[in-house]
């Protein structure tokens, strides 16, 4: 049995995968750490062409401590989660960027907040808006968290108005679950790319799964990213659209499958 996942979705990250494996696989190996003894991580790997699964495997090779699931192409950060969702063997599943860019003790706290001591919640998402949330970030990096903070605070009320979501934060990077709730929520993820943070809200309120947040420590490295806005806007109106529908047609409360 597992105490706790760790999954990182990754998609053409050779260049950092593997300090950020050996950072993590330390701080969940310290005593004291966090209320856990038997870890995993699982680095999912969507479709990467700069042997990102090699270094993994070269930072950390026990087989026992990480695992690595594999695209054959890269289908979105959507569908790396959801693998590494319904892969995870944990009690306890957390979902956060392979850059380890939130803070480390976040995951301590997300798992004490997902009850590894008691059952206190389903799912629990990160805030990047909560008063006490924390953002450190390097001077170069400056104009894109701005002009980022700006998309994003757009995004959120455009996502509160077109799902009547009450969350500040949908597209945070770390989210953890109880793993019942991260296969129930998995299991009915219909789309592959970034939106499908949004379908794991909706499908939490469907199933009656208990939701909180956490103010969480952000820290800006640099102004890479992987994900191109302008380019990925057609999949993201059709993703929308199609979230909305299944929505409006109750198809999140459902079981997989039944019509």
């Amino acid at each position: 049995m597992v105490d706790i996942s760790v999954v990182l979705p990754a998609y053409n990250e050779a260049a950092i995968v593997g300090g950020s494996l050996r950072r993590l696989a330390e701080f969940l190996a310290a005593p004291g750490s966090g209320p856990w003894t038997r870890w995993e991580i699982l680095l999912v790997d969507d479709g990467s062409a700069d042997g990102t699964p090699e270094v993994a495997r070269r930072a950390l090779p026990d087989a026992q401590r990480l695992g690595i699931h594999a695209h054959g192409a890269n289908r979105g950060k959507g569908a790396a989660v959801r693998t590494g969702l319904m892969a995870a063997a944990g009690e306890i599943v957390i979902v956060t960027d392979v850059d380890l860019s939130y803070g480390l003790p976040d995951i301590e706290r997300m798992a004490r907040a997902l009850g590894a001591e008691g059952g206190l919640h389903d799912m629990v998402t990160g805030d990047r808006r909560h008063p006490e949330a924390r953002l450190d970030l390097a001077l170069s990096a400056l104009g894109h968290v701005m002009w980022r903070q700006t998309l994003s605070a757009a995004f959120n009320v455009a996502v509160r108005l077109a799902y009547g979501l009450p969350w500040r934060d949908t597209q945070c990077g770390l989210k953890g679950f109880r793993r019942e709730a991260a296969q129930r929520i998995a299991r009915r993820l219909l789309t592959e790319g970034f939106l499908a943070d949004i379908e794991m809200f909706l499908i939490a309120g469907e199933l009656g799964l208990k939701v909180t947040g956490i103010p969480v420590h952000l820290t800006y490295l640099s102004a890479d990213s992987t994900v191109n806005v302008v380019r990925s806007l057609p999949r993201v109106a059709r993703d929308a659209w199609e979230i909305k529908r299944h929505q409006v047609r109750g198809g999140y409360a459902r079981e997989p499958g039944v019509t």
